[in-house]
């Protein structure tokens, strides 16, 4: 098989892609993301890489794309979806991961557990939201955030307007959602390629803070889950749609809740999910991407393409 990894420069993840794709006998290469543009005629549809036509070079294309490129990213990646080329992920399902009310709701939709959710405009409405979840301590997010960022946790009502009222200038919309005491500074990333968790880590703050990333110096060891939060971890990524997906979960009194689903999430480095566990992360990418694409050319997986689009 051909494979592009379209590359906004995770330069460890994109060499373990090429490591574990030329051990299995593929043909891989790096698409960075800034060098191609695209052609939208009808009668020349195209993607350019410096000036060269790729439309039809790469038989499967995984998406690596940073937030902040995701706009752009997500345009190249729709057009190699309109060309009939196959991707891992479609354009649509990591919108959906990127912009976390709308994947609440579709967890909602799908009846996947999560911590109590709000979200409202006006100082009223947004005072009667923090009440309705549980009130103070409570959890700000911004919609669009990674590794923690964006994300407060905030043991005042009136603070919690302040910081509301702050965002609301910047035109920047925040969701206030239940702050699960008994997981402070602990959760999983469970690493789901496929129908499948291929590894988990348990993050653990070492200085307080309510948050685990690693990003933010939280500790990782290997970690196993139950078989209801394997399903869970499953369902919330078909949920949106995603085949390729970091989700985040904490373990509160009332069972497993999804507190994030990742796109493109990082599986590198000293605390990364393929040190902590001894998982070939890449590999099972690298593997499940050329099954799907077997199938997809078989008749038998057209749903992976098209799933999320609805």
């Amino acid at each position: 098989m051909k494979i592009g990894i379209l590359t906004t420069n995770q330069i460890d993840e994109d060499n373990r892609f090429i490591e574990a794709a030329t051990e299995r006998g593929h043909d891989i290469e790096r698409i960075e993301l800034k060098k191609c543009s695209v052609n939208v005629c009808p009668e020349s549809a195209a993607v350019f890489y410096d000036g060269v036509d790729i439309s039809k070079t790469y038989d499967i294309i995984i998406p690596r794309l940073n937030v902040s490129h995701t706009g752009y990213g997500l345009a190249i990646l729709r057009q190699f979806q309109a060309m009939d080329v196959y991707v891992t992920d479609t354009a649509h399902s990591i919108e959906l991961g990127r912009d976390k009310l709308r994947c609440m709701q579709y967890l909602l939709r799908h009846k996947v557990p999560f911590p109590k959710t709000g979200f409202a405009d006006s100082k009223d409405d947004f005072e009667n939201i923090c009440k309705t979840i549980g009130g103070a301590p409570l959890i700000l997010k911004l919609l669009e955030g990674t590794e923690g960022t964006g994300v407060f946790l905030v043991d005042d009502i009136k603070f919690a307007e302040n910081i509301k009222a702050t965002c609301k200038q910047f035109d920047t919309p925040i969701l206030v959602q239940e702050f699960i005491s008994e997981s402070k500074g602990n959760d999983l990333r469970c690493f789901v390629v496929g129908e499948k968790v291929v590894a988990t880590m348990k993050r653990e703050s070492q200085d307080g803070d309510f948050r685990a990333n690693v990003s933010l110096g939280g500790h990782s060891t290997s970690e196993e889950l139950s078989a209801e939060e394997e399903e869970i971890a499953i369902n919330a990524a078909k949920a949106i749609g995603l085949h390729v997906a970091g989700v985040d979960m904490i373990r509160s009194n009332k069972g497993a809740l999804i507190i994030e689903i990742n796109v493109s999430p990082d599986f590198c480095g000293e605390q990364g999910i393929e040190s902590v566990t001894g998982v070939d992360v890449a590999g099972a990418i690298i593997d499940y991407a050329v099954q799907s694409k077997k199938e997809y050319d078989n008749g038998e997986g057209v749903w992976l393409q098209s799933a999320a689009a609805t």
